[in-house]
């Protein structure tokens, strides 16, 4: 008897000799995916449990039930993935069960894993005694056309005596398997049912390293030249050292980008490192990082992988790489990596196997997500010990982190000396100023040239906004916010710099989205009280390129003015009161220092001590989703993953209609053609906002879900200027109210 696998389009079923011909055999199938399995498994060491994994995973097939479904004899469905976990414990012994459940699952996604008490089905072990009892199995002919190895090879990685770390290890152990499995099957059905062999994009790392060496900034002998140079050469001094987590400390214009990249390709090509990844909180500084690298190394080795950007569905190689990151470098945001990391599904978790064996860089480290810190940590400690990584936490305002990895491993500086660097890099004085109320801002910025006010709110910038515009204006007046699309924002960033570059006076209010990945530069800017952090990377906007001059010629430093809002429109939303008010104590004992390293270490040190103290570096408790009990290891995937959710679900999506380009994007949503990529193309038309404002919109019926997602479908409420207007109850906006 002929055993088949998947038939050509995954749907007919074969129903002659023909027909049969035309289907992919099950060993072949098992074969090819196994062979792919011991590949990629083999990065971290368990290319044998890999290639085991890979034969047994759907040995379920060999049975009548399924057979006669693929032959069109019956229509139930036939779940086939239990089989295999059985037989892996069966065959190996009882330490082989906690494997299974990676087969149980390669197309349902990791489950809780439960105890050998759980007999309910209702997760993994329930799954497998019942299974086991009713004997479902009976016996299945796979003998006859595969050969499994006598012995299954254990995991080779270092433990911990924490029960909790334990249990975390195995179950990234797991998920890595998981991962290699999934990616596997994937790709071996999908080159079966499209005839087309993937290509991967590789490149030798001391080829681009040399590449690199080429395309490296002229030293002018400049001042500025002459420090970045120094960074470049510490970043380059230092990959010549062993694998393990590093910090690099630069203050804004320091050329973090470039030398921590020249870092990256040197360490890589010392110790044979396969890939490189950026990790990044927002995806503008995404774009710009990208468009440095593909300058000097070329687009064909680099993915962005992001919600703001669709792979070209004719390009295979980057569509290929966005599903699984088998390309040299990648660039993509915190929530997509740690989320992946965490994530059971087996979409998201394709991509992780191929986080082993890279070097990993924590652009903008300090904007790690401070209610996840503890998981986040240990999963980057565990990639570090287990997986072959090496970890680089790059920031102006370094957070304190050594706390929270393995106790084994310490962080390396690669500056020489960040307190030196800050104080050759300083461009900028901060003063804090006390109480100010909208109106005194409005006075005191109208007496300014150029001026960027930064504040905490969408409700302040947007009142703030109005009312400058009534009093002092509305020439070069710009308002910036999230409330406004991404495209939109684009434009008017462009134009903000350009009348910078032009000299020409210009007055923008924003809230913190400028203060990361925006290379504007103001001589001087007005920041609402916040966290030490924040108010350092607003000061990255102020005299970002050291330009401003005395009227004698001589270095001039830009301002930043420190204020605390009155009125209700600058009221601390409680999200942030923890770090304003940590912020303000920093402040009131060190004065000015309260800017430099001492004050963003004390700054840190005392939030994360606050944090810790009332068990908020993990929030959800995601870490207690993995522990021992009577010598059973419990892991549960499905618990952890719906708990690690960096973007809240208090948040939803709508797209706007504003121009042509979303006008045809929106077309092509109608008819669900190419929908991927036109979904993610959208995202440059996108806002979110909270559960109750996108509850309003619902109840009036201003918003109309096309393919599963949400249309702003009136031009009532949104404008290029204002953005999303959900503030204002006296003009044409008058029905969106919101309290």
């Amino acid at each position: 008897m002929k055993y088949l696998a998947h038939t050509k389009d995954g749907k007919t079923p074969a129903r002659n000799a023909q027909e049969e011909n035309e289907c992919q055999e099950l060993r072949e199938h098992l074969t090819t995916t196994a062979k792919y399995a011991k590949e990629k498994a083999a990065v971290f060491g368990a290319g044998e449990t890999g290639e085991i994994i890979g034969l047994l995973h759907d040995i379920g097939k060999y049975g009548r039930d399924f057979q006669e479904k693929m032959r069109g004899k019956t229509k139930r469905s036939v779940n086939h993935a239990m089989a295999g976990a059985f037989t892996l414990k069966e065959k190996y012994g009882k330490l082989a069960e906690m494997f299974g459940i990676i087969i149980a699952s390669h197309h349902t996604g990791l489950p809780n894993s439960g105890t050998k008490s759980d007999k309910d089905n209702i997760n993994y072990r329930g799954k497998l005694y019942e299974y086991e009892t009713s004997r479902q199995n009976k016996i299945l002919p796979y003998e006859d056309e595969i050969n499994l190895p006598e012995k299954i090879v254990f995991p080779k990685i270092k433990m911990s005596d924490d029960k909790q770390i334990c249990a975390f290890k195995t179950a990234f152990y797991i998920r890595m398997l998981f991962s290699v499995l999934v990616d596997s099957d994937f790709t071996d059905t999908e080159e079966y049912c499209t005839d087309r062999k993937r290509e991967p994009v590789h490149a030798e790392m001391a080829d681009l390293y040399s590449i690199l060496n080429q395309k490296t900034f002229l030293n002018d002998g400049s001042n500025l030249n002459k420090i970045r140079a120094a960074v470049l050469k510490s970043c380059i001094d230092a990959a010549e050292m062993p694998k393990g987590i590093f910090s690099l400390t630069v203050p804004t214009g320091g050329g973090k980008t470039l030398s921590s990249l020249a870092f990256a390709l040197k360490h890589a090509k010392k110790h044979d490192i396969r890939r490189i990844i950026y990790v990044i909180p927002y995806t503008s500084i995404i774009e710009q990082n990208s468009d440095v690298i593909k300058k000097i190394l070329g687009s064909d080795v680099v993915l962005e992988h992001h919600s703001g950007i669709a792979a070209d569905g004719e390009d295979f190689k980057l569509r290929w790489a966005s599903e699984n990151w088998d390309i040299p470098i990648v660039l993509t945001t915190n929530v997509q990596f740690f989320e992946s990391l965490f994530s059971n599904k087996k979409t998201k978790a394709r991509k992780i196997h191929n986080i082993a064996d890279s070097v990993i860089i924590f652009d903008e480290a300090q904007m790690l997500p401070v209610d996840y810190l503890l998981p986040c940590m240990t999963a980057v400690s565990e990639l570090v010990e287990n997986y072959g990584v090496t970890a680089v936490l790059c920031s102006a305002t370094q957070p304190i982190l050594h706390k929270y990895i393995y106790s084994n491993m310490k962080i390396f500086e690669i500056s020489k000396s960040p307190a030196e660097l800050a104080d050759q890099l300083k461009r900028v004085d901060f003063r804090f100023s006390g109480k100010k109320s909208d109106d005194e801002i409005i006075d005191e910025i109208s007496k300014l040239e150029s001026v960027l006010v930064i504040v905490n709110s969408r409700r302040h910038a947007f009142e703030l906004y109005k009312t400058v515009t009534e009093k002092i204006g509305k020439d070069n007046v710009f308002y910036l916010s999230t409330l406004i699309t991404p495209v939109h924002r684009s434009e008017k960033i462009a134009k903000i710099k350009e009348c910078l570059r032009e000299k020409i006076p210009v007055k923008v209010i924003s809230t913190s989205i400028v203060e990361c990945g925006i290379d504007i530069d103001f001589p001087v800017v007005y920041r609402s009280i916040a966290g030490i952090d924040s108010i350092i990377q607003a000061g990255g906007r102020a005299n970002r390129e050291g330009k401003l001059q005395n009227l004698d010629g001589t270095p001039k430093l830009g301002e930043v003015i420190v204020f605390e809002p009155c009125g209700d429109n600058g009221r601390i939303h409680r999200s942030l009161k923890l770090t304003v008010d940590i912020g303000k104590e920093i402040i009131k004992h060190l004065g000015d220092k309260a800017f430099e390293l001492e004050g963003i270490e004390k700054y840190f040190d005392e939030l994360y001590f606050a944090r810790e103290r009332n068990g908020t570096l993990d929030e959800h408790e995601i870490l207690s989703e993995f522990n021992v009990y009577d010598q059973e290891i419990e892991m549960n995937f499905e618990n952890a993953a719906n708990k690690f959710k960096l973007i809240e679900d208090n948040t939803r999506g709508i797209v706007i209609k504003c121009d042509d380009i979303s006008a045809e994007l929106i077309a092509k949503l109608r008819t669900g053609d190419k929908i991927r990529d036109t979904v993610r193309a959208l995202q440059r038309y996108s806002i979110s906002v909270y559960e109750h404002e996108f509850n309003h919109f619902k109840k009036n019926n201003h918003i109309a879900p096309i393919n599963g997602i949400n249309v702003l479908i009136t031009d009532k409420y949104y404008s290029k200027k204002l953005g999303l207007d959900i503030f204002t109850d006296e003009n044409k906006n008058a029905e969106a109210k919101f309290l």
